[in-house]
């Protein structure tokens, strides 16, 4: 879970309810610090992830962390069901997840793996 009172630690500053600005920052400070994968946070990969653009989510704590140039929003969902039907039109919306990586043999095969997103 984001503990929001430590954003501006990170150079964010509050616009309104669950939205905050940072004209500093990148995708990268929720990597390695606010959204790290060892405090229960999953990246939710689209196709347009980016230093300035990303998007995690916290299973246990339904949370759903989004940033883009600057801007970020933290919404929370009070019910397994209001964050199964936010999961759900995120995957609409992003559309298919892009690979997590491609391997080429030296056949010159490709095969595409992917990470599975996150469901509640």
């Amino acid at each position: 879970m984001i503990d929001t009172s430590k954003l501006a630690e990170h150079g964010f500053f509050p616009r309104q309810e669950g939205h905050w600005f940072a004209p500093e920052a990148d995708r990268y400070i929720f990597d390695m610090r606010l959204c790290r994968g060892g405090a229960g946070w999953v990246q939710y990969d689209t196709s347009q992830d980016a230093w300035y653009f990303g998007v995690w989510v916290h299973l246990e704590s339904r949370q759903v962390v989004n940033y883009a140039e600057g801007d970020l929003y933290v919404d929370t969902y009070e019910t397994v069901e209001e964050f199964r039907t936010k999961l759900k039109e995120m995957a609409e919306f992003y559309g298919d997840p892009p690979p997590a990586f491609t391997a080429i043999g030296l056949d010159g095969s490709v095969t595409r793996y992917y990470d599975e997103r996150p469901t509640a």
